[in-house]
């Protein structure tokens, strides 16, 4: 006898492979419309848990079919007066075979579903479900009938193997009774042979790796993240008004999920120590573990990961000294998870991959390792991983109070999200109903903001001579910080009472300087910007050049900003006092001073 040799296989890649077999199976037995049916769960409840109850009629053709003969069911259901499409799914109430779906493909109210009966005389009940709309604004219905059989068999046939010679033990390549497998995941995990996987998957008529219906993941993704099918419309987010990525000018707008990519598993560490930076809807969501709660939570070390991320990949950190790269240990959400939501940024953007080099002369475009940066033995930083350094009175107060672009209220000794900087520049602001929460889906995928920023923030080009003070240019700061303490040349509740002077009273008083690129040194003409005196915003760990500052409260300075008498410092005094020595705007500061 020949002996054939099968490659070797991983478990994961078997389990992919039965999936796809039991789909294509599945959908050989049903009609090309149920292929791509709505509802996907046995139970549109499962997904719709909060929409209003509806009524449902079904109706089968014959009540006493003869088995395995055809027999069809009517179906009618209540339109949902908020409208939507339409699907209906019938599965076995008691044991039994059978079960179809059909629809999703209009607003339909009357359907016509085709049956066959079990080959085993008996009498067998089936739930037919059905809804209009998605899952918080749909309209679910539920009704239950019943056939009696007859001329069939009355106990299934029993297969007798031989007795001389014992039968040959096998692994079978589909169970043949496989569990369901019930679980608050948004879509799945299934048992092989539930329908539910023909959605997403076909074996041989697959048009995408990973055995995907569609020709791309987003593609995919869109088909129910389009408003149709989820609450979470995704597909608006990318249809955003905004210019495109520029990575030559290291402009960004969204994490490009529409871009193809080399994209295999997130689990197998694709990015590790290589330029393989891409961002597909599966390198941030685990399509199979993702559900929509909890929502992130905060911690002392950081917000938690939510429901959403769950089965996810990331990079977690033990970090060393201030300054230095930390020890990064790749997280492959199956064997080892994260539990905490900036692991997943790190994953793409610390120095667990390979970065971008500089571009020459322009540091505001720098790439940097955001592990580095947000090293809480940094002497400032924004706080991601632990609360911030500056405690005092004065950084709660700057907190407090309101702004035309408030949305969160932190205190010094809160953690941050990088959702709460940078997400989808369509966050409804505060007067919204409801407003957003600071703790929920705050999506990255697109913003007309550069950086896919929430809120604008001018931190490239500077100032104008007679450019008046505008807000709109910090709408970024003023999501958390109140307005007055830095606009009003007379506020008293920062640690540096100069703030209003320097973003609202130098328009026409500057000297017409060299440009307004920030990193040309000697540029500026009017109004400063945040980001000259706080030009590294995540934290002060890569400073621009030689500037004596001890990386506190966030200073330090942008390359416009230049030496006096060869020195460029800022030496803080008590809490709400210091000095600087440099040169701005075109005037020279020498040890000018300023107490609270």
């Amino acid at each position: 006898m020949k002996k054939i040799s099968l490659p070797k296989m991983s478990l994961p890649k078997i389990a992919v492979l039965v999936t796809g077999l039991a789909a294509a199976i599945l959908v050989a037995t049903m009609s090309p419309q149920a292929a791509h049916a709505t509802p996907r769960a046995s139970s549109c409840a499962s997904c719709h848990a909060g929409a209003p109850a509806a009524t449902t009629t079904a109706t089968p053709s014959t009540a006493t079919p003869v088995a395995g003969a055809t027999y069809t069911v009517a179906i009618t259901l209540t339109a949902n007066p908020t409208g939507g499409m339409t699907g209906y799914g019938i599965v076995p109430a008691t044991a039994g075979t059978g079960e179809t779906f059909g629809g999703n493909t209009g607003s339909q109210l009357a359907f016509t579903a085709t049956m066959t009966a079990p080959a085993t005389s008996g009498t067998y009940s089936y739930t037919v479900w059905t809804n209009q709309g998605p899952r918080t604004a749909g309209a679910v219905g539920s009704v239950t009938y019943s056939i009696t059989v007859t001329g069939g068999s009355t106990t299934p046939p029993v297969t007798t193997p031989p007795v001389t010679t014992p039968p040959v033990t096998t692994a079978p390549r589909v169970p043949a009774a496989a569990p369901v497998i019930t679980s608050p995941e948004i879509h799945g995990p299934y048992s092989l042979t539930a329908s539910q996987c023909a959605a997403c998957h076909r074996a041989h008529t697959a048009k995408a790796p990973n055995l995907l219906v569609k020709g791309s993941q987003s593609s995919l993704c869109f088909s129910c993240h389009n408003g149709s099918a989820s609450n979470a419309n995704v597909q608006a987010q990318y249809a955003l008004l905004r210019p495109v990525n520029n990575p030559a000018a290291r402009e960004y707008y969204s994490h490009d999920a529409l871009a193809p990519s080399n994209h295999t598993r997130s689990e197998l560490d694709e990015f590790g120590g290589v330029s393989n930076r891409h961002s597909e809807c599966a390198d941030c969501h685990n399509s199979h573990k993702a559900r929509p709660t909890p929502n992130s939570a905060q911690t002392a070390d950081g917000w938690d990961a939510s429901g959403r991320l769950s089965g996810v990949s990331g990079v977690s950190v033990v970090n060393g000294a201030a300054g230095t790269a930390p020890t990064y240990t790749f997280l492959n959400g199956i064997t080892n998870v994260m539990t905490r939501e900036y692991e997943l940024c790190f994953k793409c953007h610390s120095g667990s991959t390979l970065l971008p080099p500089p571009i020459a002369g322009k540091p505001s475009t720098d790439y940097l390792d955001k592990a580095v940066e947000f090293n809480p033995k940094n002497p400032s930083f924004h706080p991601v991983e632990a609360a911030g350094t500056n405690q005092t009175p004065k950084m709660a107060d700057s907190l407090k109070g309101s702004s035309p672009y408030k949305l969160w209220n932190f205190t010094p000794t809160s953690t941050i999200r990088c959702l709460n900087c940078h997400a989808s520049s369509g966050t409804p602001d505060a007067s919204a109903t409801p407003p957003p929460a600071v703790d929920g889906a705050l999506a990255p995928h697109a913003s007309s903001n550069r950086g896919i920023l929430l809120r604008n923030y001018t931190d490239r080009v500077l100032k104008t001579t007679n450019a008046a003070y505008s807000a709109a240019d910090f709408a970024l700061c003023f999501v958390c910080h109140a307005e007055a303490p830095f606009s009003s040349e007379t506020a008293t509740a920062t640690n540096f009472r100069l703030h209003g002077l320097h973003v609202s009273k130098l328009a026409k008083d500057g000297v017409v300087a060299t440009g307004l690129d920030i990193n040309t040194p000697g540029a500026g003409q009017g109004n400063a910007i945040c980001a000259e005196c706080h030009f590294r915003l995540h934290s002060t760990t890569n400073k621009v050049g030689t500037q004596n500052v001890p990386g506190s409260r966030l200073v330090n300075f942008a390359p416009n900003v230049t030496p006096n008498g060869g020195v460029l410092s800022w030496v803080p005094g008590t809490t709400g006092s210091g000095s600087c020595t440099l040169t701005c705007h075109g005037q020279p500061h020498t040890g000018f001073g300023y107490t609270p």
